[in-house]
């Protein structure tokens, strides 16, 4: 009997955390909560002669991409007042509002020049982030032809007209049949329409952290430069038992490990610089029964931001959950149990790792600002992801393996790929595979298959019987992988 009972509460405990897992994202809660400052605070100012280009030539010694959404409603507060631009390489300025007829309209405050500005002199890009939470109107942008050209043209324009350097889709709520072929075919049409502008030019796409039906999130992957992994909202207003918006790990299926090994398998396996880890700087607070961890909810009560919450952690006393790898805190007001759990550096060190280990892309957060004037997690990003600077010595091998740009970039039809051996292989043979694909993932060509030794390498891609268009190229060996893009055009 004792055993029936447990079955029937995990299996309780189960559903409701899947039904959790498919509501609306903090992405589209936060935009419902704070879209009428579009209206009351939006800037009729559409002088764009003051926003200066990208400086490709600033330095960045950070090893990964490092991408924040920054929403308008923090952009109102000056929050971009505390960024660490030489710890940035993306602000994705949200958001850029997609209408049913396919006609875009600015955040709040909009045009966001001194932010623009900064980051381009710093080599940081400004990404769009084109918004649309409804689904009916989502089914029509993919499927009416008049609406998706009129969507593709408003992108290239604010692209052009305000000196960005890409766009980031955020479509959420899809109808399960247009999960698939429906929005991936749209996202390649974007991606060669953005590209027609300039190569160099980002394509992206918000994309879930679990696969509830439907999505071909490979092929999406493919069709995309990259996709932003919204790694967080495990538990929130939903939730019946208290726990952290992106636990590492847990004790359901359903963790941001489970997300990259598993959700992400094959993208991982074989093109991870095609995805970046997102993570939270927020956290929910509930009144509980108790104040166990665990503890059955009796309410929701708002969304904790990292800012808030390290200092009430800090005054009601830090907890840690080995189960989840995460901190949390509770209290008591009249006589109400309270808690919060919430990211800090800590946890999000961990999930870090788990990037690194990957070889992801890199990582990102939702959201810029959520930290206010507090520098632990811009420490910990120069922790994890700031390279040394070290005197340069042109004689000695790097510690890394390294995987350079082709040259030239687009070419017609040869090209070179140059790539290095470290010095921790000298002593023994690495087994080294170049592999070119097309944007679908096929195999195109092995350029290289054998042991080398340590030192620096080319080889020439010849693609004179193949089409113009993208293609990606891999250095793999057994324990490092990294994919770069190439363009063909004849």
């Amino acid at each position: 009997m004792h055993l029936i009972i447990k079955t029937i509460t995990l299996f309780i405990f189960f559903a409701i955390f899947v039904f959790a897992q498919k509501g609306p994202s903090v992405h589209q809660i936060e935009y419902e909560k704070y879209k009428s400052i579009k209206l009351s605070k939006n800037s009729n100012n559409e002088n764009n002669s003051e926003i200066v280009p990208l400086n490709k030539q600033a330095k960045n010694d950070l090893s990964k991409v490092v991408f924040g959404y920054y929403p308008d409603w923090e952009y109102l507060n000056s929050a971009h007042n505390n960024f660490r631009y030489d710890l940035l390489t993306h602000i994705a300025a949200f958001d850029f509002t997609v209408s049913a007829s396919g006609q875009i309209s600015n955040p709040a405050g909009w045009p966001w020049t001194n932010v623009i500005n900064d980051a381009h002199e710093n080599g940081v890009k400004v990404i769009m982030v084109a918004v649309n939470f409804n689904s009916s109107e989502i089914h029509g942008l993919l499927t009416n032809s008049f609406t998706r050209w009129a969507f593709m043209v408003a992108v290239q324009s604010k692209i052009k007209q305000y000196n960005l350097d890409g766009v980031n889709v955020d479509f959420e709520g899809l109808n399960s049949a247009d999960r698939g072929v429906l929005i991936n075919e749209f996202m390649q049409e974007l991606s060669d329409s953005v590209h027609s502008i300039d190569p160099e030019l980002e394509v992206s796409f918000a994309a879930p952290a679990v696969n509830w039906g439907g999505w071909q999130l490979n092929g999406l992957a493919m069709a995309c430069d990259y996709l932003f992994i919204m790694g967080y909202d495990f538990y929130g207003s939903w939730s019946t038992n208290t726990g952290p918006t992106a636990p590492l790990l847990s004790g359901s299926a359903y963790n941001v490990t489970n997300t990259v090994n598993v959700e992400y398998a094959t993208t991982t396996t074989f093109f991870p610089d095609k995805l970046i880890l997102g993570v939270p700087y927020y956290g929910p607070h509930w009144t509980t029964q108790s104040t166990s961890e665990g503890s059955s909810v009796i309410e929701f009560q708002n969304s904790v931001r990292f800012r808030e919450a390290q200092g009430e952690s800090e005054t009601h006393g830090t907890k840690w959950s080995n189960t989840f790898k995460n901190p949390w805190y509770n209290f008591v007001e009249n006589s109400t149990n309270h808690q919060v759990w919430f990211d800090n550096d800590s946890s999000l060190g961990l999930k870090y790792d788990l990037a690194i280990k990957k070889n992801l892309k890199g990582i990102g957060m939702w959201a810029l600002g959520y930290d206010g004037t507090r520098d632990e997690l811009w420490n910990l990003i120069e922790e994890k992801f700031s390279i040394p600077v070290k005197v340069e010595n042109t004689d000695k091998l790097p510690s890394n393996f390294v995987l350079n740009q082709n040259y030239p970039n687009p070419f017609n039809p040869t090209t070179t790929i140059g790539y290095t051996i470290p010095t921790s292989v000298k002593s023994e043979n690495a087994n080294v595979k170049i592999v070119v694909y097309d944007v679908l993932g096929r195999e195109i060509s092995t350029l290289v298959n054998e042991y080398q030794l340590a030192g620096h390498y080319e080889v020439t891609f010849n693609a004179e019987n193949l089409p113009s268009g993208i293609y990606y190229y891999t250095l793999k060996t057994n324990n490092y992988f990294e994919t770069k893009k190439m363009i063909l055009l004849k």
